[in-house]
């Protein structure tokens, strides 16, 4: 029953109003927060890094030491249970995400007489602050959006959320780029503008929570006993299968934040160079984020993990001829068109499967449990990425960067493998899936494609259509 239907009152449920709010809202902080983290990250945190003094392995610390902060989402999840409003827990480590990179546009000025490895190590604290902040945004409102947003078109709702937040994020990257190489004889100051600038954005993203629905949580039947659900969550093996299988796709952090740097400093890219390649892999990103959507919404999650992860692994090696900014510029945009395709379509499945697997009540906890396990297992693999050319240099191999691509590949191969074991009630299959979304045109391709997909080719046609339906597809609720 419904309590208060007026945007910002605590209610039991949303009414249709308060859900079309929400939508239109989320939409909106997709393009900003784009924007933001177009801003602060990527590309320029890294170039940041570098102007700082950052060597490999400060990159990868970069990456690693913040993400060791993700136990505080436990913390998120008790809080929450017990009744805290998510809203105000939403827009309060909102603004303290945003409010933390004023440290970060300070360090060369307060520490302008200081070492490299000093001004290098504030950066990685602030960075630690940055993303703690931002993992209890992330726990909190992950539960908020579970009950603010019906099942029914959340695979929708996820690929708009995608394709809206990409069309910013591509053109950010690319004009950002062209301003800081104009800017970039004024020395790291050019960067202080570019952070400033985001913050801005970061602001308003954090205040658009207000006009959303607080909607009351759904008590767990433990009464707010976090042991007893996560002891819970631990002996939910549909969504431990699904935690196997995000945990070896993030392994493939160990080349994450490597990529811009080989571009920018062995390579000697601009920024804007850089910024149109990638660009390639975010117009793919969004244009198939509504696609996958609707694909998720019919078949269900699984098979498009399993296609998505298979398809993606053999682009890394790429990377083997690509010596050169002219190489670059030749075979990236091609390939991140498809890479950004396939990874769309394995962010889309993610985020609609674990609300799939994760009862009303307990959920933030659940959510808590499951990306405290992917995050501790993959956040020493950015610092191993930074130390592996210093480990082929020692036995007597080149120390190439690109070896961590390579690296990624091969895990990005095995997640496919687990991907084949989720169990999701009413998925289809993966070769159904691949025929019915026009890729019969390439049979070997789609036979290739089943068979390691574990699927059985060799049923019938009108054995498929009686488990299937007459449209040859399985769809989910």
């Amino acid at each position: 029953m419904q309590e208060n239907s007026q945007a910002g009152a605590v209610l039991v449920r949303p009414v249709p109003a308060d859900v079309r709010r929400a939508v239109r809202l989320s939409f909106m902080q997709a393009m900003l927060g784009a924007i933001y983290g177009a801003s602060t990250g990527g590309m320029f945190l890294i170039g940041y890094a570098l102007a700082l003094g950052a060597s490999n392995v400060d990159i990868g610390l970069m990456s690693t030491i913040p993400m060791l902060c993700i136990g505080v989402q436990l913390v998120t999840a008790a809080v929450v249970e017990r009744g805290v409003s998510r809203r105000k827990l939403t827009f309060a480590a909102s603004l303290g995400n945003v409010s933390c990179w004023a440290l970060i546009i300070l360090i060369p000025y307060l520490l302008s007489g200081a070492t490299p490895r000093v001004r290098v190590s504030c950066l990685i604290a602030i960075i630690t602050a940055v993303t703690l902040f931002a993992y209890v945004t992330g726990n909190a409102r992950s539960s908020w959006v579970g009950d603010l947003i019906p099942g029914r078109f959340r695979g929708k709702f996820f690929g708009r959320i995608t394709l809206y937040s990409g069309i910013v994020a591509a053109v950010f990257a690319v004009v950002e780029g062209a301003f800081l190489d104009q800017i970039k004889l004024h020395g790291i100051g050019a960067f202080s503008l570019l952070f400033g600038f985001g913050m801005c954005f970061g602001l308003i993203t954090a205040y658009l929570h207000l006009p959303q629905a607080d909607v009351r949580l759904v008590r767990h039947r433990a009464g707010g006993s976090v042991p007893a659900m996560v002891k819970e969550t631990l002996s939910n093996r549909p969504l431990m299968i699904v935690m196997a299988f995000a945990t070896v796709w993030s392994l493939q952090t160990i080349a994450g934040p490597f990529y811009a740097t080989y571009m920018l400093r062995d390579l000697h890219m601009p920024f804007v160079g850089v910024g149109i390649v990638n660009s390639f892999f975010m117009i793919a990103f969004l244009a198939a984020g509504p696609f996958w959507g609707r694909i998720v919404d019919r078949w269900g999650c699984r098979p498009v993990l399993v296609a998505c992860a298979f398809a993606f692994g053999p682009l890394q090696l790429c990377w083997l001829w690509l010596d050169s900014p002219q190489r670059v510029y030749w075979v990236i945009p091609p390939v991140n068109l498809i890479a950004g395709s396939v990874v769309a379509g394995v962010s889309v499945s993610l985020n609609t499967l674990i609300y799939k697997l994760t009862p009303t009540a307990g959920r933030s906890v659940q959510f808590a449990v499951y990306s405290i396990i992917v995050t501790l297992l993959a956040a020493p693999l950015p610092t191993v990425g930074g130390h592996l050319p210093d480990w082929l240099k020692a036995t007597g191999l080149p120390d190439d960067l690109r070896f961590t691509f390579y690296t990624a590949g091969i895990l990005i191969f095995l997640s496919a493998w687990v991907a084949r074991k989720i169990h999701e009630p009413g998925s289809g299959r993966t070769g159904e899936m691949l025929r019915n979304i026009g890729l019969m045109r390439l049979p070997v391709v789609v036979r290739w494609w089943a068979v390691i997909a574990g699927e059985d080719e060799a049923e019938p046609d009108d054995v498929r259509e009686a488990d299937h339906g007459a449209d040859g597809g399985s769809k989910t609720g």
